[in-house]
């Protein structure tokens, strides 16, 4: 056992350097994750409800009115739209690294306003677009900057580090939230928020031990600096000015046959399809219900009429996160469109049947029938944590071209956002007025992003940046990306990468084009 072990790509792609590096880069998202669940998880609480809403009759307790929580949920989903808006100016004039400095920087600012809003519930708003402004930078910066650093057999593991600090947020906010219970509401509310802290200063104290990506610096024309950032990256003994010579060649070459630099050019000719798919999985990501789940499960499980749905949120999430950590293998060994797929089908499968068994009211719900839901629940979140939870983010880091990938980002990320405002905004009074059938709104959404993945989401596994740049470029179709044999200069920096040998006929190949340069 030990023995395959240790011929798998991720142990011997992955070192402690990259490690460090993609666990601490990914903190951002875990800023997410627990902004989203201590929202949610609070907006059930009774001392929650009496701090900032009313009593409300027919649930005979404190709740947030539906506008307020439509108001608090949706404005900081468009905090996000913000912090994505000046992601590609900080990231292409500041670098990739000092970016995740400002972030740090916004996430503090909105946690100190979000703790310290003792009785104005307006100022906790403010607060939450000031972290969620924070958030969309993460959201730009962290898959470029582990795009851009990881190998290729393995960047679909070092990806899913955003997804798992995402979901690690998650758990420790719907975990604190229920143990925070039998606390008075301030205190409550004060240890809840304040434990966003460890993200910022878990930035903060990392980034001394941060490289700038080596491909931000070849990009600027920082040779030496890229092949010093190879070797920090890689190791002293890595063949850093070979791969520096590789990626300054694919540079020029890209630049001579595909000059792009606005957003605009996103949407013209091979960068068309790439933009789709970009924004089409993250639109559909949200379309199928996280933001539901994230935001509103606590309360649609006290309409279902459970005793304790915190408890269950608490549950729901971890497995989630079990799932997450699977899925650091499975995407690089089974691949992207397995994954996507066949999450999609199951997502679907479970949020229509919790949408069919409570369609005809709550009160007739049986024990076993509650259990059921939560059941359902919980096989949709794990399916969910193996596909579409971390896809999204791999997918977006790797699909943009080099050129462009600043602006392939914001507009991935605006999809998903963009879509979250309104789920946000109109699902709480969705959820008052038809109950348990939201859950098949969100089912049926998940077929169609079965049919997406079929049609137009290609195979990217194992492929270098550079060699997905030769495919779109060169129009190979959907289906025929895995079979595909990449013959230019983004092969020989998967090979390099890889650790496979350069023979000399690919390095007179290497000097031919460079002296055609």
């Amino acid at each position: 056992m030990f023995d395959s072990i240790k011929q798998s790509a991720l142990y011997q792609e992955l070192s402690l350097r990259l490690v460090f590096i993609g666990c601490f880069v990914s903190l951002g998202a875990m800023g997410f994750g627990f902004d989203n669940s201590w929202w949610g998880g609070a907006l059930g609480l009774s001392p929650f409800g009496k701090k900032y809403g009313e009593w409300d009759e027919a649930q005979n307790d404190w709740a947030i009115p539906a506008e307020k929580q439509s108001a608090g949920t949706g404005t900081g989903s468009a905090g996000i739209i913000i912090g994505c808006l000046v992601a590609p100016w900080l990231c292409s004039n500041l670098g990739r690294r000092p970016t995740l400095l400002v972030m740090a920087g916004l996430l503090t600012v909105g946690i100190i306003l979000e703790a310290t809003a003792i009785t104005s519930f307006w100022q906790l708003v403010v607060g939450r677009i000031v972290v969620y402004s924070g958030i969309g930078l993460a959201s730009n910066v962290v898959p470029m900057y582990q795009s851009e650093c990881a190998p290729a057999k393995v960047r679909g593991a070092f990806l899913t580090a955003y997804s798992f600090w995402n979901t690690f947020g998650a758990f420790l906010a719907t975990l604190v939230v229920y143990l925070c219970q039998s606390m008075t509401s301030q205190w409550a509310y004060l240890t809840v928020i304040l434990c966003q802290l460890l993200v910022p200063l878990g930035i903060i104290c990392s980034y001394p031990f941060l490289p700038e990506t080596p491909r931000f610096l070849v990009y600027r024309g920082r040779f030496a600096e890229a092949e010093l950032a190879i070797k920090d990256l890689f190791g002293p003994n890595y063949n850093a000015a070979e791969e520096v010579q590789l990626l300054q060649l694919q540079v020029e070459e890209q630049r001579e046959l595909h000059k792009a630099t606005s957003v605009m050019d996103c949407f013209k000719g091979s960068n068309l399809r790439r933009t789709i798919i970009a924004m089409g999985v993250q639109i559909l990501q949200q379309a199928q219900g996280v933001s539901f789940i994230n935001n509103f499960i606590v309360t649609f499980m006290k309409q279902l009429g459970f005793a304790d749905p915190l408890k269950y949120n608490v549950i729901v999430i971890a497995c989630g996160l079990v799932a997450n950590v699977i899925s650091f293998y499975t995407f690089d060994k089974i691949g992207r469109r397995s994954n996507m797929f066949w999450g999609a089908f199951v997502m679907a499968a479970m949020m229509i049947g919790v949408g069919g068994t409570t369609a005809n009211g709550y009160e007739v719900l049986s024990t076993m029938t509650q259990n059921g839901c939560v059941a359902m629940l919980v096989l949709w979140y794990v399916f969910y944590g193996l596909s579409w939870g971390p896809g999204v983010w791999i997918l977006g880091g790797e699909i943009g071209t080099g050129q462009l990938r600043e602006h392939t980002l914001l507009l991935s990320s605006l999809g998903s956002f963009v879509t979250s405002v309104p789920i946000n905004f109109v699902n709480p009074y969705v959820q008052a007025a038809i109950g348990g059938r939201t859950a098949i709104i969100y089912g049926s959404f998940s077929v169609t992003a079965m049919v997406f993945v079929y049609f137009l989401l290609p195979e990217t596994k194992d492929r270098s940046l550079e060699e997905l740049d030769e495919m779109f470029q060169q129009k190979i179709s959907t289906r025929q990306f895995k079979s595909y044999v990449c013959t230019g200069l983004g092969a020989q920096i998967r090979q390099l990468e890889n650790k496979e040998d350069v023979s000399e006929k690919k390095v007179r190949e290497i000097e031919h084009v460079e002296a055609a340069i």
